[in-house]
């Protein structure tokens, strides 16, 4: 999980490890194409910019381990 570990913000960080933890890849790529989503977003206290960063750190560490 080195993308997700150099992330700084705490809550961004925390979701990053949620959806590495609990998303497959091909989640993951779906969810990195299309647009935020505003739920997770209000749950975990993110920006839209900061959803899109933690989910493309969440891919890229799967991706390294495939």
């Amino acid at each position: 999980m080195s993308m997700i570990n150099q992330l700084k913000d705490g809550n961004m960080k925390d979701f990053a490890k949620h959806c590495y933890e609990s998303s497959s890849v091909e989640k993951l790529r779906d969810a990195a194409e299309g647009s935020a989503d505003q739920a997770e977003m209000e749950h975990w206290g993110l920006t839209e910019g900061q959803w899109e960063e933690a989910i493309a750190a969440a891919l890229a560490d799967h991706e390294a381990n495939e």
